[in-house]
């Protein structure tokens, strides 16, 4: 993933798939779902695959703490026509979700 043009959103996607499908995907079916090129996804594959032989992905087990979190601007830093569009309900609205996890046992 170091260097790679693709961002960390593609990736995780890609290895999701991966880890959850009985049978296998093949690089088209990542191709339509992530919305890249049957290329790109076939160097995805690729280095998911390897990674995951290598024993680079480690399961987490026992206690595990999570931590979440809302990232952007507050609305009343906004103008009032942005406010307006963005802000419809609550103040979480228009920001990014941010999850953290953490393994106590890895974290070593």
């Amino acid at each position: 993933m170091e260097d790679s043009p693709l961002g960390l959103d593609k990736w995780l996607i890609a290895i999701w798939m991966i880890a959850n499908c009985k049978n296998g995907v093949s690089s088209y079916e990542i191709h339509r779902a992530i919305g890249i090129t049957q290329k790109s996804a076939w160097f995805l594959l690729q280095r998911i695959r390897l990674a995951m032989q290598t024993g680079s992905f480690e399961k987490m087990s026992g206690a595990v703490e999570i931590d979440e979190t809302y990232v952007g601007v507050k609305s009343r830093f906004m103008h009032k026509s942005r406010r307006a569009r963005v802000i419809n309900g609550r103040g979480i609205s228009g920001k990014t979700i941010v999850l953290g996890v953490l393994d106590p046992l890895l974290a070593r």
